[in-house]
């Protein structure tokens, strides 16, 4: 009888985009390994050795995302548990990537007081960024946890893969190329190619493992650039304490690096990595809801050459013609953002204007039909406020006066449910689930039960 009711009830089936998650994660971790075995072996170099030991710090964040994804799916105590553990982990891989740079690369000969100041400078334009993009997302913003996975990836993984690679790159190409435009070239397709192939892994992995949490070209692109601010924080820390370490002795070191810093965190915070891996998110996000794996194929690969492009243009300009070391560069520098990354950026903000227009469009379709159906999960007269992202926080407001704090969690746990009810309604009525029918049910008896914990 036993076998009899476990063959009635088997197991379901992991979805196949698994399989290509592990397949691709295995494949990095080889790359990871085989690169940093053979950059300590024949470079020898600073970067060489940062190769191999800054592989514990890529375990710690694949070991600390497997946590975090395992929380989905438990019970609220044992995923605040998960959610702990990863958050530790995520925190550790972090503190010793910082270590591992401090150390090994650029931050040795600044000192470890300057690359703490440094450090300390980038992470409130850091955590800016990462604000800012998950507030624009106003229908549906993007959980925290996952916010902060694309962003750890993007520090610490992404920086190590870049690294590695590109090292072998430039080893290969100073040996074979003679010093001029071909050189340089190479260098800035290097940058190009290898970095956003590198972050854009981060996001592709998201997307196949996280994939009810990766709705359209909105979450795209919102992931895209956490990965990219991320990347961002890491390069602006190695990048000021070189130029510290290098032009500290002629006395304009912190005027080196206080550029720097403002090149990378204020004018290139989102005129930079952020816009090039947003393309790639876009192209990912724009693949989720395409009907045939022909489609998703070209819609992620048009979604990396274009992040590439954006980002050879940049340095390959930036390598031929260098930036004047005087008050003109100043003027130079912003130019050049806006010239360059400018009509980029721009395409990013019309594709993210353009899915936050389709997509409340949406969820505006699927409230009244929810309201239509009776359920009382969603109700006739909550249509127009659940349209309306201001609407919203005023309600929120109000229940904030009238029952404390409690009662603004509650509603706001309330609304999200209620949004993502929705949301699970648009993709089921698009055939982009591979998730039971049962899923929505579950869904609508949660937006009961806390209407009811709200009515208590």
């Amino acid at each position: 009888m036993g076998v009899i009711a476990r063959s009635a009830n088997p197991r379901p089936r992991r979805p196949a985009r698994y399989l290509v998650a592990i397949a691709i994660a295995a494949t990095l971790v080889a790359v990871l390994v085989a690169s940093s075995i053979l950059n300590y072996i024949y470079l020898d170099t600073v970067a060489g050795r940062t190769s191999l030991y800054g592989l514990l710090a890529v375990a710690l964040v694949a070991l600390g995302t497997f946590i975090g994804v395992r929380a989905f799916g438990r019970d609220p105590a044992e995923r605040r548990r998960h959610f702990i553990r990863a958050g530790v982990l995520l925190g550790l891989a972090a503190l010793l990537w910082l270590l591992l740079i401090d150390v090994f690369i650029f931050t040795d000969a600044a000192g470890p007081g300057i690359a703490a100041i440094c450090a300390l400078a980038c992470l409130p334009t850091t955590a800016f960024g990462l604000f800012f993009l998950r507030a624009i997302d106003r229908n549906e913003k993007e959980p925290w946890r996952l916010v902060l996975v694309a962003a750890a990836w993007g520090a610490v993984v992404a920086t190590s893969l870049v690294i590695w690679a590109e090292s072998l790159w430039q080893a290969i190409a100073i040996r074979t190329l003679v010093p001029g435009p071909g050189l340089d070239a190479s260098m800035a397709f290097s940058a190009g190619i290898l970095e956003e192939l590198a972050k854009g892994s981060a996001v592709v992995l998201l997307f196949l493992v996280m994939r009810n949490e990766f709705d359209d070209v909105v979450d795209g692109i919102i992931y895209g650039a956490a990965v990219g601010l991320g990347f961002n924080f890491m390069e602006s820390l190695s990048y000021m304490t070189n130029l510290y370490a290098i032009f500290a002795p002629e006395g304009v070191g912190a005027y080196a690096a206080g550029f720097q810093w403002y090149a990378r965190q204020v004018l290139g915070l989102f005129f930079g990595h952020a816009t090039y891996t947003a393309f790639v998110g876009a192209g990912i996000g724009i693949a989720r809801q395409m009907p045939d794996v022909r489609r998703k194929l070209i819609a992620i690969a048009a979604g990396f050459i274009v992040a590439i492009a954006a980002h050879f243009s940049w340095d390959a300009w930036l390598t031929l013609f260098p930036i004047e070391k005087s008050a003109i560069g100043i003027i130079e520098i912003h130019m050049r953002t806006l010239i360059m990354t400018g009509p980029f950026a721009a395409a990013v903000l019309a594709l993210l204007l353009l899915g936050l227009q389709i997509e409340s469009r949406a969820l505006a379709d699927q409230f009244r039909k929810e309201a239509a159906l009776g359920t009382g999960a969603i109700k006739p007269d909550e249509v127009p406020i659940l349209i309306n992202p201001r609407l919203r926080f005023r309600l929120r407001l109000r229940a904030l006066g009238r029952g404390g704090i409690r009662a603004y969690r509650l509603l706001s746990r309330l609304q999200t449910a209620q949004i993502d009810l929705a949301i699970e309604r648009w993709h089921r009525e698009r055939n982009e689930l591979d998730t039971p029918q049962e899923a929505e049910e579950e869904l609508r008896r949660r937006v009961i039960s806390l209407r009811q914990q709200l009515a208590a």
